[in-house]
């Protein structure tokens, strides 16, 4: 039997690290150097994912929203550069997989004409969003407000995801319109 040693160091690594500072951490979860995580107690990543590096996981107004605001499924990969930003909530569920420079937010500032500028504004307009089970997400997807992807949806790269996908879709462009069901 080959022991893969620099796999046990980096889950080891990754367990001690957050396993205290995260609201939950499943079993053997790999969090390889994040760029930022705020509020990380409003953060749960469930058993056997994978997040590799310069991730950002942000929760946009502490106190407000669901807890947990972000909650990762089991059995997850995301590849680097992974941004949620959740001012309510963000849910992804078992067995996705992200490709890199992946963006999924809840929420838009608010601009307002007459109003503080919109860098000192903490008024957001959300809607959560709920990723299914089973989901490929392709390179630099951008993921808005409101949306839900039902379970073994293909999200085709470069996509900007603006409405609901049903479960069996393959969705492309920007903004995403239907490819085609799976069967």
């Amino acid at each position: 039997m080959k022991i893969n040693f620099v796999r046990i160091a980096s889950v080891f690594h990754s367990y001690l690290q957050w396993k205290w500072r995260l609201g939950k951490m499943g079993k053997r979860v790999i969090l390889v150097r994040p760029m930022m995580i705020t509020n990380p107690k409003t953060i749960s990543i469930g058993d056997y994912t994978v997040i590799a590096d310069g991730c950002v996981l942000s929760d946009l107004a502490p106190g407000r929203g669901q807890d947990p605001k972000i909650s990762l499924g089991k059995h997850c990969t995301i590849m680097y550069r992974f941004q949620c930003n959740a001012a309510q909530s963000v849910t992804i569920g078992d067995y996705v997989l992200m490709a890199s420079n992946v963006l999924i937010t809840d929420s838009d500032h608010v601009v307002e004409s007459n109003g503080l500028p919109v860098t000192k504004n903490s008024k957001f307009n959300t809607r959560p969003v709920v990723i299914g089970n089973n989901c490929w997400i392709g390179q630099n997807v951008v993921i808005l407000k409101g949306v839900t992807i039902g379970d073994n949806c293909i999200i085709g790269a470069n996509s900007v995801v603006t409405r609901n996908v049903e479960s069996n879709s393959i969705v492309a462009g920007n903004p995403a319109r239907l490819i085609k069901k799976i069967s």
